[in-house]
């Protein structure tokens, strides 16, 4: 049975956006694309036309890729989690913003709560996002081996990473050496098990003095902007990690938005 990527659509700039990431995906992979609308009652008329018409524009811009269609009368996140599951589905790729909205996901948005809910494992598309790509991805890290898992999982559904960076933040900096030792054992590893080469490191203390620097959510967010990562990668445990950090940042108008399109492993 051929896998199939899911791609939740709500026809917004947005979503055709994270459709076409997804068609490379599966043209890369051999999959099928399954484009999936969750319609309400104003919308109910012209649901299956606008879905057809997305159809037809992506099969002319992916001739090689199957597409098939659904349409449903249900809210996204009460269907999504149960209906996407593997063996049949092997991703689900969507957008982080809805037609009309400006704003980057935030947790409590359907992408947020899919991400956190969801069967297999969910990519999420900045609106900013032009191409698919995975010449530099990045990961948190925290010498888990489960980070080991996230990175095969996405190799082997997604695509070879050429080049990573792995991520790790602490607090006391008079701990940078042994730190550092243990990241370079760490990626030792992760180039073993991995088959990844092209590895760098970046260790960043939480910068006490620094106000605009001055907490993990925000070091993190330094560091995603300051470079072009294609993807970011984020493990089962990380979820909970993004969900916590920008909650508590709300109060400084400061949230980990996703810049990047984001991996969350599911698996």
């Amino acid at each position: 049975m051929r896998k199939k990527i899911l791609v939740p659509t709500d026809f917004s700039a947005n979503a055709l956006s994270a459709a076409r990431y997804a068609c490379q995906i599966a043209q890369q992979n051999n999959y099928d694309i399954h484009l999936f609308h969750c319609y309400t009652t104003s919308t109910v008329d012209t649901a299956d036309a606008q879905i057809q018409e997305l159809k037809t524009e992506l099969s002319q811009e992916y001739p090689i890729v199957h597409f098939d269609t659904e349409c449903v009368s249900r809210l996204l996140i009460d269907v999504l989690p149960e209906y996407a599951v593997a063996p049949t589905f092997v991703l689900i790729v969507m957008g982080t913003t809805g037609a009309g909205k400006g704003k980057s996901v935030i947790w409590g948005s359907n992408t947020s709560l899919i991400s956190s809910k969801a069967k297999v494992p969910v990519i999420a598309i900045p609106s900013s996002t032009e191409a698919f790509s995975t010449e530099k991805a990045a990961i948190l890290t925290n010498f888990k081996a489960e980070e080991i898992e996230t990175l095969n999982n996405y190799i082997n559904d997604v695509s070879p990473i050429k080049h990573l960076d792995i991520i790790h933040i602490y607090k006391d900096a008079k701990k940078a050496t042994q730190i550092q030792q243990e990241l370079e054992d760490w990626t030792f590893n992760i180039k073993q098990l991995s088959g990844i080469e092209s590895i760098h490191i970046i260790a960043k203390p939480i910068e006490h003095d620094n106000e605009e620097l001055d907490t993990v959510p925000e070091v993190i967010n330094h560091i995603i902007s300051s470079n072009n990562y294609d993807a970011i990668l984020v493990t089962k445990t990380r979820k909970s990690f993004f969900e916590r950090f920008m909650n508590t940042s709300v109060s400084r108008q400061i949230t980990l938005t996703l810049q990047k399109p984001t991996f969350f492993d599911n698996i």
